[in-house]
């Protein structure tokens, strides 16, 4: 979509909040903690389900439900509470917490705060963070109600009811009640093939697409001092973020 250039890519994501924990982790030593917040592994990218399904190989062995996270998460070391404080700038309780125990100054929002901050590079651009957001909000909803999208809905519609199943649109698919279930059932697995042959059958997703990108683009120009300034915010930080990575990373 459009609207994702002025977002970070799954890749700049990743070395932000390793930057984040590396600038985190570097306060900490300065108090002296021994505590660490583990590195995470690089984002993976997956399919997207804005328009529902779109990857016939995760219909077919998963239906609706989403993959499992790359990698799984392993247990991790907890910090104690004081470590916490120094960590977050504030007690469990939500006390706010200036001063560690020994009486050096605790940035505030903590160690994890100020690291972000510093990523930022100044103001975060609130009112440009939000336009891009309502950019990307609206043109989704402008679009089903597009003549060209609701007539492939129709056309949809009508090629699952040759598969013998019974939806209005992709969004009933996806979010049927039937379907919430801890695993997959075979059912569920046949729907959402039926579902991926019909997409492709109608061209679909390409119609559905084209429609909410050409919206998007309309949108963007119109709000394009905006998005010109969330974009260098974007650069900005994500320059920030591999300095501290040349830096500290290992």
């Amino acid at each position: 979509m459009p609207i994702e250039r002025f977002a970070l890519t799954a890749e700049e994501s990743s070395a932000v909040d390793r930057a984040k924990v590396l600038l985190a982790n570097e306060c900490l030593g300065g108090f002296g903690l021994d505590y660490r917040i583990p590195e995470h592994p690089p984002l993976v990218t997956e399919s997207s389900r804005r328009y529902g399904i779109s990857d016939r190989e995760v219909a077919r062995d998963l239906g609706y439900h989403l993959p499992p996270p790359a990698g799984g998460a392993g247990a991790t070391t907890q910090p104690t509470e004081a470590q916490e404080a120094i960590l977050f700038g504030a007690t469990r309780a939500g006390v706010p917490q200036s001063t560690s125990p020994d009486g050096r100054p605790i940035p505030p929002g903590g160690c994890y705060g100020d690291a972000e901050a510093r990523l930022d590079g100044g103001p975060r651009p609130e009112s440009d963070i939000a336009a891009a957001a309502a950019i990307d909000k609206e043109s989704f909803k402008r679009s089903l109600a597009d003549p060209a999208v609701v007539s492939s809905f129709h056309a949809w519609s009508t090629c699952m009811e040759h598969h013998g199943y019974r939806y209005q649109d992709p969004m009933a698919s996806v979010g049927d009640r039937a379907f919430d279930t801890a695993e997959p059932t075979e059912r569920e697995k046949a729907v959402a093939l039926a579902d991926m042959d019909c997409k492709t059958d109608t061209g679909l997703l390409k119609t559905w697409s084209a429609v909410e990108a050409e919206t998007q683009t309309r949108m963007i120009e119109e709000n394009s001092p905006a998005l010109n300034r969330l974009s260098s915010f974007q650069k900005r930080k994500i320059g920030l973020a591999r300095e501290v990575i040349a830096r500290l990373g290992s």
